[in-house]
């Protein structure tokens, strides 16, 4: 189908990333941007990140007017290396160059054993509202194969300490589909963190990424391959056990009680603006997709020297903007309003939709009703098979 859409209107308040680049020691699975954790390194990191922070904002001045903003993610690596009068002077720098909301959401991950209760209640000082914990699993055995530093115990230490510290606004993350799994011991990690009550859950099913320890242990045989019918069933009981315990599931990796959606990742589901600062930081600016430079010694260099430290930039075409709309908001359960982005890109959503991926909707992967397209529960698990359509 040949589609004339244009670009929309980016009226809304931008999401703010700042991707901190620093590990105590290397996850098995991680494809992240990392490094060895050093004062120096953090220091050089800072000012860079300082500097990097003011040639964006200045590029996306319009008439001279600083963007709004009312999300800041602190992600990692180990995002809660950075002590949290550095996290507070990131922050003062965004306030600088950005015209911040009167109540941001400003997260930042947190994996247990790295910070203390009173460290926690600084950051609160600091102005950070919301902590994503890394807890993965609250199985020992799976904890020190996946290379994690920390043990049960440390993670639900870690999670009474926010809660002491003051925090009521707490997601936490597992791993399903880690070689050596069972849906026995998903389920074990899924009930105990359940019975926490955080406000927030997200499940990743794993991906093996190129690069990583644990790619390199299974192409030599060391770990054994992911049995792909047993991480379907882990899915498809953390979705059941979670919606049974009064959260909804509201994207395919993402639970919440009522009312504590992750403000900042509703921007990448909802075809809105994000800035990424930081080594290996990617963004979307509206006509541009970036991704930084991955060596804290590349990105510091291109800053000292006045320029943008980015590895690729993609200039967007509106019709690759508008497949990325598609693909970013069928990951919502709720689905996408058809009506509402044929509008927003002056293009016959649904005659695309039914031209591209028609035939799929007979094998039960998705579904039209009204002016809503939604993928079932089947196809949330198969997703790729959908969005493999469109890019």
């Amino acid at each position: 189908m040949n589609i004339s859409p244009s670009f929309p209107e980016d009226d809304t308040s931008v999401g703010l990333y700042i991707h901190v680049p620093f590990c105590k020691a290397r996850c098995s699975y991680c494809g992240f941007v990392s490094n060895i954790h050093s004062l120096d390194l953090e220091e050089r990191y800072l000012r860079s990140v300082a500097a990097e922070i003011g040639l964006r904002a200045g590029d996306h001045m319009a008439g001279g007017a600083a963007l709004s903003c009312d999300t800041i993610y602190f992600g990692g690596g180990t995002a809660s290396l950075l002590p949290p009068d550095k996290v507070l002077r990131v922050i003062e720098t965004c306030k600088t160059w950005f015209e911040i909301s009167d109540h941001p959401e400003i997260t930042i991950e947190i994996n247990p054993g790295t910070v203390d209760r009173s460290c926690l209640s600084q950051f609160i000082h600091a102005g950070v509202n919301r902590v994503s914990l890394g807890v993965q699993s609250l199985v020992n055995a799976e904890l020190a194969a996946m290379g994690r530093l920390h043990d049960s115990s440390q993670a639900l230490s870690a999670y009474r300490d926010l809660r002491q510290a003051g925090f009521d606004n707490v997601s936490v993350d597992l791993i399903a589909g880690f070689p050596g799994q069972t849906v026995e011991s998903v389920r074990h990690s899924l009930r105990l963190i359940l019975e926490l009550r955080p406000e927030h859950l997200s499940v990743y099913l794993l991906e093996i990424k190129s690069g990583t320890r644990l790619a390199a242990m299974m192409a030599a045989g060391a770990v054994p391959p992911q049995d792909e019918d047993m991480v379907a069933d882990m899915y498809d009981e953390i979705c059941e056990i979670t919606v049974n315990a009064g959260y909804e599931q509201y994207e395919i990796s993402n639970f919440a009680v009522p009312g504590r959606f992750s403000r900042h990742n509703m921007k990448y589901w909802t075809d809105q603006v994000y800035i990424g600062f930081g080594p290996g930081a990617h963004g979307m600016t509206g006509r541009h997709r970036y991704a930084n430079m991955e060596s804290l010694d590349l990105y510091e260099q291109a800053l000292d020297k006045g320029f943008l430290p980015v590895e690729t930039v993609t200039e967007m075409t509106p019709e690759m903007r508008f497949k990325d709309a598609l693909i970013m908001g069928l990951r919502l359960v709720k689905g996408i309003d058809l009506d509402l982005i044929a509008r927003r890109y002056g293009v016959d959503a649904r005659a695309f939709v039914l031209e591209t991926i028609g035939d799929l909707q007979s094998f039960g992967l998705f579904e039209i009703r009204k002016n809503t397209l939604r993928l079932t529960a089947k196809g949330r698990l198969l997703s790729n098979v959908v969005f493999g359509r469109w890019v």
